[in-house]
């Protein structure tokens, strides 16, 4: 029995997040040195590496138990179920402030010769803060950053997890909760305890989400409306593409078949879609027209 033939689909935008979209399309338009090109795909990786520690350590939670039961039989803990949490939830802030780096990276490389442009992420939150950046640059990314409130306090623990020891964690056995301390973090003169760390990591999450929704949905509205090359997808060991306009980024069928040219031929395989995909009625619609001028240039023609 023959195997199945295998279809990975590359070309979903309808399912494309405003990142997603620029990092598509934003060829034709910009033209990064070699450390920006690394930054782009680093503000969604590390966003979703994030993502995934957060979920290996809740999964941790349960095992905090052990900490409180070898206090109780032994009257002390080394509290190593603790800091092995604290050191995943710590590894995933990192990953998570590095989202927004190399969000900054892009957005600071884009708009270096502006007035007010910082290249440092501290500085241009600061800067934006203030007012200073120049208002040549857009007004959607200048509030992006200066509306940012939770940066700060952000920071300053990113700071601590950077340049400190791994804190420590420990669960309330009524309330379920899970509080999370490091010796770098004080406020008042105390020691900061953060009582609900993944409630407080939920809310962060969503924070850098909404904040790269924005930067990046202002980038994609000053992206030049070319064609750009997309991949289709891989079909069968092979890849088939079409040609689409960041304006025309909707759907599968959005763009012209570019792939045509090659699976048309007899000793090719045609495309799987090709009687449903509008993107290839459209190309060859083209071809047709291009081939067959219109009855009405016909008349005018015969009229001489």
């Amino acid at each position: 029995m023959p195997a199945a033939k295998s279809i990975v689909i590359a070309f979903a935008p309808e399912r494309w997040g405003t990142l997603e979209l620029f990092q598509h399309f934003y060829g034709n338009t910009h033209h990064f040195d070699r450390d920006t090109q690394k930054s782009l795909p680093g503000t969604a990786n590390h966003f979703n590496k994030a993502l995934i520690l957060f979920e290996v350590a809740k999964q941790h939670v349960t095992l905090l138990s052990e900490d409180r039961t070898q206090l109780t039989e032994c009257g002390y803990t080394s509290a190593r179920r603790g800091r092995e949490l604290s050191a995943l939830l710590e590894s995933a802030l990192l990953d998570l402030y590095s989202s927004i780096d190399c969000t900054r990276k892009v957005v600071t490389f884009i708009y270096r010769k502006h007035g007010g442009v910082k290249q440092s992420t501290r500085k241009f939150f600061q800067s934006a803060a203030g007012g200073t950046i120049g208002t040549t640059v857009p007004e959607g990314i200048r509030k992006a950053f200066a509306c940012a409130t939770w940066y700060t306090d952000f920071r300053v623990l990113r700071d601590a997890i950077t340049h400190s020891d791994v804190g420590s964690c420990h669960s309330d056995e009524k309330s379920g909760k899970v509080f999370y301390l490091h010796a770098g973090l004080e406020r008042d003169g105390k020691n900061l305890v953060i009582e609900d760390i993944f409630d407080h990591i939920d809310k962060l999450k969503d924070s850098v989400n909404q904040f790269m929704g924005q930067v990046f949905q202002c980038l994609n509205a000053d992206l030049k409306d070319d064609e750009v090359w997309q991949m289709c997808g891989v079909f069968d060991g092979r890849i088939y593409s079409r040609l689409v306009r960041p304006s025309e980024a909707i759907d599968f069928n959005s763009g012209r078949c570019d792939a045509f040219a090659w699976f048309e031929k007899e000793e090719n395989p045609v495309c799987p879609f090709m009687q449903e995909c509008l993107a290839y009625r459209r190309k060859t619609d083209e071809e047709s027209t291009t081939s067959n001028p219109d009855s009405t240039s016909a008349q005018v023609a015969d009229g001489r």
